[in-house]
């Protein structure tokens, strides 16, 4: 059933111009029809009650599966639509903050005005990809952070950095997810193409990051971004 994050106001849905698009001209939807809402991440079953002009109403609301575990993932700018790529994915997998960090290593050059212009093409990718998924929220897209200047408030729960010199196999990592407490925050972040800085190394461990692996091989930044968060997912669904 398709999913839309929307405004419920006295049982009716106020979609956005964009949505209303989608229901009328995309998903051709008739009287009757129903769609899933969530709002202020609560979730509601609804029907079309009229279609010119459109109107949509409440019929009850649904149950549905909360986490108590928040999942960041940092991610160091990438070039191409490596960023867009990254974005749909770790809405997919749960990620409730995203966060774009630049590194030493990073090819691309994002300051906060390059980042604020395109924040309204992230936040529409990352709204798709919640209602493709069946999400209940969308995630947070935050940035341009340095190292240095990463917001303390996201530094909560268990870090870890994923860096290619640490010996072992992605075990040690599912390991250290096991060890600890199910409702805890989870924070990774991912280097750039060309890998981190080891002073970079020095500062994420004075932060709180642990150095963990991801297996043997040497994955390109957007593919280490999905298994680091599969990986997480797996451990704490399981």
């Amino acid at each position: 059933m398709q999913r839309y994050f929307a405004n419920v106001i006295d049982n009716k849905v106020i979609l956005s111009k964009d949505d209303e698009h989608h229901v009328i001209n995309v998903m051709r939807s008739r009287v009757g029809d129903e769609i899933e809402v969530v709002s202020d991440s609560n979730l509601y079953l609804c029907a079309i009650n009229s279609v010119k002009p459109l109107e949509i109403l409440v019929k009850s609301r649904l149950d549905s599966n909360k986490t108590n575990t928040n999942i960041t993932l940092f991610f160091a700018l990438a070039k191409g639509e490596k960023i867009d790529f990254v974005i749909q994915k770790a809405t997919e997998l749960g990620a409730k903050n995203i966060v774009l960090v630049s590194t030493k290593r990073c090819v691309v050059k994002l300051d906060n005005d390059d980042f604020n212009k395109k924040l309204v093409r992230y936040t529409k990718i990352a709204k798709e990809s919640a209602e493709q998924s069946h999400r209940l929220e969308i995630p947070n897209i935050l940035g341009v952070y340095s190292i240095d200047k990463i917001p303390s408030e996201l530094l909560k729960g268990n870090l870890y950095v994923a860096y290619e010199k640490e010996k072992g196999d992605t075990s040690s990592f599912y390991e250290e997810l096991n060890k600890m407490p199910k409702d805890n925050d989870v924070g990774i972040i991912i280097g750039p193409e060309g890998g981190f800085d080891p002073e970079e190394i020095v500062k994420l461990n004075s932060k709180g990051f642990k150095n963990v692996s991801l297996g043997n091989r040497i994955l390109r930044t957007e593919t280490a971004a999905v298994y680091a968060l599969s990986v997480i997912g797996f451990s704490l669904e399981r």
